[in-house]
């Protein structure tokens, strides 16, 4: 079959494929996952690996004996959440076939790990080494390709030099940067009017005299469950507290050292908030929120525990960046930044991109625009026109 082209610089990959995240040792693995790839450490992959949803295979590429790139591929045989589904990418990509999921699973952010210290054309032969590796692995099982979901911009690109990509828009991940001198320098930079609007929320919140911590994850499984299960319910989830108890216990037992988990309790020793996050590299990722809202309303918990008090334990702890997962103008209103994330089909056949949907991004975009900071430069710029600095393609879309 036809795989894309071949990049022209001297390496010879070799992939190594297996079954388990386990067979790979986590360091070598890990020191392939830049400051962006929690969701695809070692650890974390081996929490979801305990999900037996999806039959997972891991390619692990190596040059000279040294780890150059790798990439985890799953079956999935059953999928629950939306976000994920088949159906979901077929539709907004106009796409027919099965695939497999390449990249992460569970995840706000996906990508194709590869050494750093590679040149930029190496990275590009380690990822079709790697990508064709896996496409053979689909074909094998009757799939038209591979489907990456929360892909950045860079490695969408990338991947349309070498292959065939559909791709359209998935969502925005937000991030508040520079935040390892605490609190007080993160508000002095920000506006006056933001300042305040934090202030405020930060009294009230005091206010209600209830009681915050640092709390094992194993220590409060069935309440946190609990809490989440009843926020995803207010945002049209319906996961139930007994399976959130199981995901949580497998978090717990994979990657309990990385965990911080923001607690507040009441007068009378109740949970009523707790905020799940995971430290990585010089990064706290913010990964689930749970709230009564009975008791919650009004008080401002929310932001006092994804926001400030994470700011306060990364300067404690030599943290430099907090990322609150997917985008919402109300992050972005406490003075976090927006980057796109694209879905992407990818497949064999002459490289190219096909975009698709970009009136529902232009949509997206909209409530975004009022806040002057909410956009990176450079990291909204036309994606079509960058793809024409791809040698020999021309402009293409849907």
């Amino acid at each position: 079959m036809s795989t894309g082209v071949e990049p022209a610089i001297g390496l010879r990959p070799v992939v190594t494929a297996v079954g388990s995240v386990h067979d790979i040792g986590s360091e070598a693995w890990n020191a392939l996952a830049g400051p962006d790839d929690f969701y695809q450490s070692h650890e974390w992959l081996a929490a979801v690996e305990r999900d037996n949803t999806a039959v997972p295979r891991y390619l692990l590429a190596s040059v000279d004996g040294r780890p150059a790139g790798a990439l985890p591929v799953y079956r999935v045989e059953y999928e629950a959440t939306p976000a994920y589904q088949s159906g979901r990418l077929r539709r907004l990509l106009g796409t027919t076939g099965d695939f497999l999921t390449a990249g992460a699973r569970r995840c706000y952010h996906s990508d194709v790990l590869l050494a750093a210290d590679l040149p930029e054309p190496a990275h590009d032969q380690v990822t079709a080494t790697l990508v064709r590796d896996a496409l053979r692995h689909a074909e094998q099982h009757g799939c038209a390709g591979l489907g990456f979901f929360y892909l950045p911009t860079a490695t969408l690109l990338r991947l349309a030099r070498l292959f065939r990509v559909v791709a359209s828009f998935d969502d925005g991940e937000s991030v508040i940067e520079e935040i390892g001198a605490g609190l007080d320098a993160y508000l002095a930079r920000c506006s006056s009017k933001l300042r305040a609007k934090i202030r405020r929320e930060q009294r009230i919140f005091a206010g209600t005299g209830w009681r915050t911590a640092i709390t094992p994850l194993d220590e409060c499984v069935a309440d946190v469950a609990r809490l989440v299960s009843e926020v995803e319910r207010r945002h049209g989830g319906s996961t139930p507290d007994f399976l959130l108890r199981r995901l949580f216990r497998r978090q717990a037992r994979s990657v309990s050292h990385r965990e911080v988990v923001f607690t507040c309790h009441d007068g009378e020793n109740r949970l009523v908030a707790a905020a799940i996050g995971y430290r990585w590299r010089d990064t706290l990722y913010s990964r689930s929120v749970g709230l009564d809202y009975t008791r919650t309303h009004g008080s401002f918990a929310y932001f006092n525990l994804l926001v400030y008090k994470a700011i306060e334990y990364a300067s404690r702890n030599g943290l430099n960046r907090l990322q609150l997962g997917l985008a919402s103008p109300a992050k972005v209103e406490r003075g976090a930044v927006v980057r796109p994330l694209w879905m992407a089909m990818v497949s064999d056949g002459d490289p190219g991109l096909w975009l698709c949907g970009e009136q529902a991004k232009r949509n997206w975009l909209e409530p975004y625009r009022r806040y002057s900071h909410a956009f990176p430069e450079g990291a909204w710029n036309d994606i079509v026109e960058q793809s024409l600095a791809i040698p020999g393609k021309e402009r293409r879309g849907r």
